[in-house]
């Protein structure tokens, strides 16, 4: 779901710009409150995992495919604040360095990931958490939530398009919903999979989960394993992901609609692009040059999100520390 350059007009690009930037900022504030020493090396293995499975396209019925956004995911282990900004990362980076969304619509794009992923998705399960009870009931909490987290990013994806571009809302956002209530049961089984497998193997991951403030135990060992996922991910099965456009991919072809891939900004800006398309500049193997491509992003977005945490770390230090409140497992 991620808008490209051209789609969308300047005054929309610059309302969901401003309101990105708002919802970023209050999440720095949040995280800055809130911090504890788990947060940084958490966030850069959270962001590097997401970024790495948003590269693995699964297909669905229609000739359409899509992909883990992995905002409840990221907001399950992290909490909502820090979630939303591993979120912001992972799209910056993506635009920025693989062209994957556009520059001018990153706004638009975090919100419909960011903020109904990790803010939106949150406030979804930590109700449902509570009122389910145990661990079981925190998978059921994470598989509703991220599915509504999918629904809820393609209805502001389309009051997007009916506002930026000659898109009507009601086709649109019929055509949306319709790939994206499939393409959500499986964002919700894999955000089931993974928190299930966490809750079985460290569940003092999971935010809130755990009694004891402070650093994660083991923390080298969560760094490495979660890395090597992150790198699986990346470079042995990002060359297995499907082929077919994804579900705002092939809204935008059914209606004719015109895209940033045929226009002149484009054309221009994926010139400056180092890894456009997710492909490694000077290697002729495509599969080869992909999987390098996703290698090199992977560790870009775990560093990016570490310093981010760091940064935020250091400012926090002058104020009294707010800690999130239990759950009971």
């Amino acid at each position: 779901m991620h808008i490209q350059d051209a789609v969308l007009n300047v005054t929309t690009c610059a309302g969901t710009a401003v309101l990105a930037a708002g919802a970023v900022a209050y999440s720095m504030h949040r995280v800055r409150r809130e911090f504890a020493d788990r947060t940084a090396p958490l966030m850069g293995v959270v962001a590097a995992c997401v970024f790495a499975a948003q590269m693995l396209n699964f297909p669905i019925p229609l000739a359409t495919s899509g992909h883990l956004l992995g905002g409840v995911l990221a907001a399950v282990m992290l909490g909502p604040w820090s979630s939303a900004l591993v979120l912001a990362v992972v799209l910056t980076v993506q635009c920025v360095l693989f062209q994957d969304g556009g520059v001018t619509t990153l706004g638009a794009n975090f919100l419909n990931v960011g903020v109904a992923g990790s803010l939106v998705g949150y406030a979804i399960f930590d109700p449902l958490r509570r009122w389910f009870g145990g661990a079981a009931g925190t998978v059921a909490a994470a598989v509703v939530a991220a599915w509504f987290s999918v629904a809820l990013g393609a209805m502001a994806c389309s009051i997007e398009l009916a506002l930026g571009s000659d898109l009507p809302l009601g086709p649109t956002l019929g055509a949306m919903l319709l790939f994206h209530t499939m393409i959500g049961i499986g964002e919700a089984l894999i955000t089931g999979l993974a928190i299930s497998v966490v809750l079985r193997t460290r569940p003092d991951l999971i935010y809130g989960q755990s009694h004891r403030a402070g650093a994660i135990a083991k923390t080298a060992q969560v760094v490495i394993a979660g890395l090597a996922v992150a790198f699986v991910l990346a470079v042995f099965l990002s060359p297995l992901a499907s082929e077919q456009l994804d579900g705002l991919e092939r809204v935008l072809t059914d209606a004719s609609a015109e895209s940033g891939e045929s226009s002149a900004v484009y054309a221009t800006l994926r010139k400056l692009i180092p890894m456009s398309d997710y492909s490694m500049p000077g290697i002729r193997n495509l599969q080869v040059a992909g999987s390098a491509a996703g290698a090199a992003g992977t560790l870009i977005v775990f560093l990016a999100a570490f310093v981010l945490a760091r940064s935020l770390r250091a400012k926090s230090a002058s104020l009294p520390a707010i800690s999130p409140t239990p759950h009971a497992s």
